[in-house]
Order: C-alpha cells, then sequence, then structure tokens
C-alpha cells in the first residue's frame, strides 16, 4: 500500500523534475542561477549538520562542489540538456524505486549502523530502476548503445546509493536525522541531492574518457 510520506516525496520530486525542466528550457542563465541556488543551500546545511566542524569541511567542499561543477561540465556537452535530464530522472527514480521496494518487500538491512531503513531488496530495486531508465534513453535519444546502458544504469544505481550512505553517515556522526526540513517529504536539499555526489563526477569522466565507445 502507498503511504502518505511516499506520496508527498513524489509530489515533492514532481515539483523539483518541474524547476529542473523551467531552468534547462529557459537557458544558461536559469540553470547557473538553479546550480548556485542549490549549492548555497547545501553549503550553509552542511555548516548547520556539522555545527560548523572545521575538520569535515574539506568533505563538504567535495561534496558541494564537485557534483555542482560536474553537472555544469554535462550540461556544456553536445545534448548535455538530454544527459542531465537522463541523470537527474534516473536518481528520481533510482531513489523513488529504492523507498518503495525497500519500504513494501523489507528484508536485510544493507548497513544498519548507517542507514537502518536502507534494504538489500531496495536496492535491486533502485538497480532496476537505474537500468531501466538507462534503457529508455538509449532507445528514445540514443545516448547510449543498448549494453552500456545496462552497465551505466546499474552503476549509476549503485553510485547513488553510495552516496546516500556517505551523506547519512555524516548525519550519523553528527547526530541529525535531516539536513534540514525545506522540501516536504525528503528534508534537506542535501538529502535530495545526495545521489549526485558520486554519479554527476562518475558520468562526466566517463563521457570525457569514454564517449567514443557509446
Amino acid at each position: 500500500m502507498i503511504n502518505n510520506n511516499l506520496v508527498t516525496r513524489i509530489l515533492s520530486s514532481v515539483v523539483m523534475l518541474m524547476i529542473v525542466f523551467l531552468a534547462l528550457y529557459f537557458g544558461n542563465l536559469s540553470f547557473y542561477l538553479l546550480i548556485l541556488f542549490i549549492a548555497v543551500l547545501s553549503a550553509f546545511e552542511w555548516h548547520e549538520v556539522t555545527k560548523g566542524k572545521k575538520r569535515l569541511y574539506p568533505l563538504g567542499l567535495i561534496a558541494i562542489a564537485l557534483p555542482n561543477a560536474s553537472l555544469i561540465y554535462l550540461y556544456n556537452l553536445q545534448n548535455g540538456i538530454i544527459l542531465l535530464l537522463w541523470l537527474v530522472f534516473s536518481i528520481w527514480s533510482i531513489d523513488t524505486a529504492a523507498y518503495f521496494v525497500g519500504k513494501n518487500l523489507g528484508g536485510w538491512k544493507i548497513c544498519p549502523v548507517i542507514s537502518p531503513n536502507k534494504t538489500w531488496s531496495g536496492l535491486a530495486g533502485a538497480i532496476l530502476a537505474g537500468i531501466a531508465v538507462s534503457c529508455l534513453a538509449s532507445i528514445f535519444f540514443r545516448l547510449f548503445t543498448i549494453p552500456h546502458s545496462l552497465i551505466i544504469g546499474f552503476v549509476i544505481a549503485i553510485v547513488a546509493q553510495l552516496g546516500d550512505f556517505t551523506e547519512s553517515a555524516i548525519k550519523r556522526i553528527c547526530g541529525v536525522k535531516d539536513t534540514s526540513n525545506i522540501i516536504p517529504g525528503h528534508g534537506g536539499v542535501l538529502d535530495r541531492v545526495d545521489g549526485f555526489i558520486f554519479t554527476a563526477p562518475l558520468v562526466a569522466i566517463y563521457l570525457k574518457n569514454f564517449s567514443s565507445l557509446l
């Protein structure tokens, strides 16, 4: 059964997707302002969560600056808008599938010490979602070959979950549940974009070095 929290998460995600679509539709300035807005809010949340612990600042720089810089890099590539839409929709689908499948099927926990709600069944759902979205991108937009889309979808799902675990570990260390409550059903901006911490740089590196193989 779909609970109210899942509905709230989905509705919030749809609104955020619409904001991304509009930023990409209206072009450069809108997109760059959106990235700046995300980076500033993320930096504020990081400071609040870590309570000004300076030893965590370098990690914060990596977790905030690197993925946002990678998104800008992807935006400026050929077919950059389609690539960003694929990545954003992939992360959204992975997050939603992991939550929905994990909540309904339950099962063994992956690492309850860090994230007590993450299950292996949720990870399986996330992987299937990542592969499905990448295959659809291959079929309709020819971003990748089908064999590459299977691999990329699988890897993106795993790496997105690693980003989620990384942020969860930081919150656990700092003794907080969410980075803020600005986004209904999700928490803070960092809670929503943690899937991009490693995936955005990974995709940027992959396309830079292996685009000729796609």
